[in-house]
């Protein structure tokens, strides 16, 4: 079973996709659930976020030139 959360934010205006992350980090939790986003540019400004509030991050370039990020509670 896949506890992952997906989230396609691209061709979506700013700060829509920052919104919409923001409000399903509560969902994330420990571990059992990841945050799977799909967005065209690469949001560093929530990298931020994310470092502040304990959690931990990937990030991959895709063939279309959009980024995947997997955010995860740290341990």
């Amino acid at each position: 079973m896949n506890n992952d959360i997906q989230l396609d934010v691209r061709g979506l205006p700013p700060p829509e996709p920052m919104e919409r992350v923001l409000e399903l980090l509560p969902q994330i939790d420990n571990g059992e659930k990841r945050l799977c986003i799909l967005i065209d540019r690469e949001p560093i400004p929530l990298f931020r976020i994310l470092e502040s509030e304990q959690f931990e991050y990937s990030i991959r370039k895709q063939p279309d030139y959009s980024y995947e990020v997997i955010i995860w509670k740290k341990a």
